[in-house]
Formats: structure tokens, sequence, C-alpha cells
């Protein structure tokens, strides 16, 4: 049920490599998403994680890109008011290195209070681990270790001018002469790709239907056999009329209908030399949390701040986990709890009987357990597997099922069902994303403008 030769012999390949976690440590890692994955963040879209992103430059092996995009859902004709990093968040990237579940190093990020509206960047301060370029400390080796601090401006959004076109802000990017560490922080396109209005709908009939869920719901969002006759593939306009099942513009993307299309998020990039993140063995893990102070008082003046100890308001790791299998009285907790709780078997059972509710195999979820479980909810990249070619790197021996991390292209929502779905393929018809990823940090792609001037300039991205 895919739209290619290639991606079927894909999902194959890795349909393969997941029967074999079961004997074989590490297991690949498959992840999906987990915009407002729960009813807390649907009141605090500020501190949604979306997605977590790892892997290896492309441009050069020796260094490791780590992604985290929050507040998801920016429309280019609000994004001066929208685009601001909270500042009174702190934004971290969890580093585990040693094989288990409890992180080792962070990276922490904090901004200054932004205004918005085209008024200037706000500054972020880069917290970095007790390791410098060069140096081994060993100071580098303590858990809880601090190293250098630096500064950087964000890229500022913009609304454009009175013109026939728009030209999107190009990326600032600082890179900090001590450490080795780039940075980025700004509010580009949104780099995940599925229909989530389909992956929800599947996602439902597991529960109301334990056991059989609605296989044919991503086939029927995409127009396969549409009551309509409309054709899944149509992207065009015939005679100024957009087709009555009509798909997001951009990029061709397949048959299916990309809910992520046209929107931006906030997007947080660092690429760091490997040894800043290296154990003694080859393999790091990656979880990102959004954490808020215990006490947050609102001043006279209407400004929010905060004070006391930090607590994590949203994580992410391996993204699908959250949003498709914990049941919603237990999203908020699950959000707030810790990589150590999840090995430690606090989640198990409802991870268990969701995948049942799905009709996934006893073998299968053993496996999804081990990629999520049983030492911790955590995105994990082997630093001996190779990540080359355009757009963040596209390499068919690297990626998720290769133990290459997370990388922008990978399509990883298919292979997430087809696993659930125990080796028969089933995927949403949505292979890649809606604009071109970019060759150089940070690799995603550029702001998402209005649409340009003029009657015939008809903006078809956003048609969900």
């Amino acid at each position: 049920m895919f739209s290619s030769k290639s991606k079927k012999i894909v999902l194959t390949l890795f349909v393969l490599a997941a029967a074999l976690a079961i004997r074989l440590t590490p297991p690949v890692r498959v992840n999906a998403s987990d915009h407002i994955d729960g009813p807390q963040l649907a009141h605090d879209h500020a501190s949604d994680i979306n997605d977590m992103y790892l892997f290896l430059d492309p441009n050069d092996n020796s260094r490791v890109v780590m992604i985290m995009t929050i507040n998801p859902f920016q429309i280019s004709s609000e994004i001066i008011g929208q685009a601001i990093f909270d500042h009174n968040l702190r934004y971290r990237f969890e580093i585990e290195n040693t094989g288990d579940a409890i992180p080792d190093r962070f990276i922490d990020v904090t901004f200054t209070r932004g205004l918005g509206r085209e008024t200037g960047p706000q500054t972020a301060t880069i917290s970095l681990p007790g390791r410098r370029r060069g140096s081994n400390s060993s100071a580098a080796n303590d858990r809880h270790s601090r190293g250098l601090e630096f500064t950087a401006p964000t890229t500022v959004p913009i609304q454009g001018a009175d013109t026939s076109d728009i030209t999107p802000p190009e990326f600032v990017v600082t890179t900090d002469s001590m450490s080795g560490a780039s940075f980025y922080a700004g509010a580009p396109d949104d780099p995940f790709f599925l229909d989530n209005t389909a992956a929800n709908r599947f996602v439902l009939s597991s529960i109301r239907n334990p056991g059989s869920p609605n296989r044919a719901v991503f086939a029927h969002r995409a127009g396969f056999n549409a009551p309509d006759g409309s054709d899944p593939n149509a992207d065009s306009q015939l005679a100024g009329q957009l087709p009555s099942q009509t798909r997001n513009q951009g990029l061709n993307q397949g048959a299916g209908r990309d809910t992520y299309s046209g929107f931006g998020t906030l997007l947080i990039a660092i690429s760091v030399p490997m040894e800043l993140l290296r154990g003694t063995g080859n393999e790091i893990g990656l979880n990102g949390v959004t954490q808020r102070q215990k006490h947050q008082r609102v001043r006279r003046d209407g400004q929010v701040e905060g004070f006391g100890d930090f607590v994590t308001v949203d994580r992410e790791g391996v993204p699908l986990v959250n949003n498709g299998l914990i049941p919603a009285p237990r999203k908020d907790e699950y959000n707030g709890a810790t990589t150590q709780d999840d090995a430690n078997g606090r989640f198990r059972a409802d991870l268990i009987r969701s995948l049942r509710n799905f009709g996934t195999s006893e073998a299968n979820i053993a496996i999804l357990l081990r990629m999520i479980q049983e030492r911790g909810d955590i995105l994990r990249l082997d630093l001996r597997v190779p990540n080359n070619g355009p757009g963040g790197g596209n390499n068919s021996d690297g990626g998720p099922m290769n133990m290459g991390g997370r990388r922008l292209q990978d399509d990883v929502a298919d292979a997430t069902f087809t696993l659930i779905n125990n080796g028969q393929p089933l995927g949403d018809f949505v292979d890649r994303n809606d604009f071109a990823f970019g060759d150089t940090f940070p690799f995603v792609a550029p702001q998402v403008l209005p649409n340009p001037n003029g009657v015939n300039n008809r903006d078809t991205r956003v048609r969900l």
C-alpha cells in the first residue's frame, strides 16, 4: 500500500531487521510525532515538544546534530506574534551514553523575553556539558558536570513586505569557538510529515474496537476508492478550480495528505563534536524535555515569572509512545515522568494493552517494548553508522533501520505503523516533507511565508 517500489523494499528490510531485535541489541528505533500529546499541553503550547531528531552531520560525521521542535502549528499570517520562545522555560537536551535509562549529560537552552512583531531577536544562553573540545578532563565524565556557556541570537521571523514575492529570512547560525558547538533557533517549516487525521482515526478505532482497528483509514483519506471518484494523485487546478479532495501543495509528497504542510514551528538545533557527548561506548541516546519552575507568579504588569526548582512539563524521545499508546488519563503523567520511570515499568501495562488493541502480536509487542520501555523512551544513535547525502542525509545504510538515529527525511511513520501491524505494510501515503530540506546546518526548510500577492496566487498549501 505504498507509493513506490523502493519504499516497499525499505519497509520490508525494516521489518526483517525488527524481527531480529528480540535477539539482538541494540534494537532499531521507530518514531512518529507528539504534537499536542496531552491535555495540559493543549493549554500550554509553548512547552509542547513536537519531535526530536538525532543524526550525524552528513558533511562531517564527527559531529552530532540534535533538533527539538516546540510549539507547533505556527501560521504565516500570525507568526510575528506567535514565534516567541518562552523565557520562563528551560529547554533541555538529555544525553544518555552508558546504555541505560539514566541521562548522563545535559545541554540547557534558555531565552531572554521576546516581544515578537519584528522588534529584534531573542538571546539564547546555551549551557554545554563538562567536556571542552580537545579536553580529556575527568570532569567530562561527571554525570552533572557543566562546561562552557555561550549566547546566540535567534532568527527573527518576518511577515514580508508588500511585494510580489517574499524571501525567507536567512538562518542565523552561531558557532562557539571554545566548544565547537553551532546553534540555531527560529521558526522554520515544521519538518515532520504525516496524515495525522488518518493516524488519529486509526488510534481511535483501536480503542473502540480492541484488536480490530480500521486499517483502511489511510487509504480512504488518500482518496483511493473515494465516493466522489477523485484522483488520489490530484495536485493540480483545472480552470482555476480545486479538485474536491485537494492535496496540499509544495513538493510532490505522494497520494496522501500531509496535515503538517504549510505550518511552521519553533525549532532549536545544536551541532557539537561527538566527543562532547560520547561515553565509553559507541551509542548515545537523546531525550528532550521542557521544564518550568515549580512556582509561577503573575505580576501586576501582566508578565509571568517563575521561581523554585525546575519540573518537567513535556518530554520527547520516541514520539509515537504518548500520542498513540498512553491512555488519555495518563498522558500528562507520562509527559512529566522520567526515562527511569519507563525502565522501572511505570507505564508498561498501558503500552501492552494499547498494542494489543492494535492487534499487535506478542512477538512484535516484545520488539516495541525493547525500543520504547526497557531502556527508557530514548531516541538512540550508533556513532559508527554513516550518514551522508543531501537534506540532512538519506543514505540507505543509515537512519533508524540501522541504528542511525532519526533524520529529517526518514519516513518513520510508515515503518512504525507496519511494525505495529505485524510486518504487514501499512502507511499514510505521505512520502516526504512539503518543502525541501537544506544541505547544511540546521538542514531544515526555511520559514513558511504568506502567499505572494495577486488574485491568481491562491494559497493551497494548507487545505486539511
